[in-house]
């Protein structure tokens, strides 16, 4: 059996995130291609991981810490997947309290507050099956939580065909289409709002990777999921094709020695008929509740160095 490391990859990474910073990080989109495990012999696995921290105290004071890993597993005609990231972001804000109302604060009216502004985590593991040199077959696993985005819980599968559409030595496009179950479990405490939702989907993905030069590569990819069940949330019904969902994810790495690379990526994530905002201590108004941000996004830059 060959086993190949491809080693631990420490992100030195700044990531900004829009919509109150609580972008749920989305697993970098892959498609399956026969090239994957043509000259496979044996068992081969591949994995890498990468990690990043930002710690600032005194008068600032931010916690930030983001990770996530891939490992492959190829054999013959088959290719088993598994990938996850997370994202922690606290702040600790100086607030005022004017105890007597005099508008002049001593040093016991002033205190800290702690607010978490990113908390998520998403997982994926997926199977290929080639058929041929460009067809496939593929069934795939997710889950994540997102609490801030009003989403404890997100978990559901996929299965569906893969084709490559182009392939050449320097680029390659690939499209899917089938079928997805996502169930989410809404963050709230409110009983009479609704918990959670079932949601069934036609799926259709596309998918770019392209060599610039030796040593810089792009890569792109869309997927678009479109409910073909009505649901009820909060007393709001929600017709088929009305909960359209779009990911989007973008990238660009270049490698500057043998063993480490620059990396820049972004991804965005659309709901349109996103969950009930969530806010410990309230309950919401069932006429007008209030709701997540229907658009987030994560920007990264991660400096890869490879040990192994």
């Amino acid at each position: 059996m060959k086993h190949r490391l491809f080693g631990a990859a420490c992100a030195a990474a700044l990531v900004t995130a829009a919509s109150a910073a609580s972008a749920q990080p989305t697993p970098k989109f892959e498609y399956g291609k026969s090239e994957d495990v043509k000259d496979v012999e044996g068992t081969e696995w591949d994995a890498t991981a990468e990690a990043g921290v930002v710690l600032t105290s005194g008068n600032s004071r931010i916690t930030t810490l983001t990770g996530g890993f891939k490992a492959t597993r190829k054999q013959a005609k088959n290719k088993f997947s598994a990938e996850a990231a997370g994202a922690f972001a606290r702040t600790s804000n100086l607030v005022a309290n004017d105890a007597n109302g005099d508008m002049v604060l001593t040093s016991d009216e002033v205190r800290r507050e702690d607010k978490d502004s990113a908390k998520n985590a998403a997982a994926k593991v997926r199977y290929d099956r080639f058929l041929t040199e460009k067809n496939s077959l593929f069934v795939a696993a997710l889950a994540g939580t997102d609490p801030l985005a009003g989403k404890d819980l997100t978990a559901g599968g996929q299965l569906g065909y893969s084709r490559l559409l182009y392939l050449s030595d320097a680029h390659e496009l690939a499209g899917e289409f089938g079928y997805d179950f996502s169930y989410e479990k809404f963050a709230t405490d409110d009983p009479t709002a609704t918990s959670s939702i079932s949601i069934h989907s036609a799926r259709a993905f596309t998918g770019y990777k392209g060599k610039l030069s030796e040593t810089t590569t792009v890569e792109g990819s869309v997927e678009l999921l479109a409910n073909v069940n009505g649901q009820t949330i909060n007393g709001r019904d929600v017709s088929a094709f009305e909960d359209l969902r779009v990911n989007l994810a973008s990238s660009i790495a270049a490698k500057l020695s043998k063993s480490v690379a620059l990396s820049f990526s972004f991804g965005a994530k659309y709901d349109k008929v996103p969950a009930p905002l969530a806010i410990a201590g309230f309950m919401l108004d069932p006429t007008d509740p209030p709701e997540s941000s229907k658009m987030d996004t994560v920007t990264k830059a991660s400096l890869i160095v490879t040990f192994l």
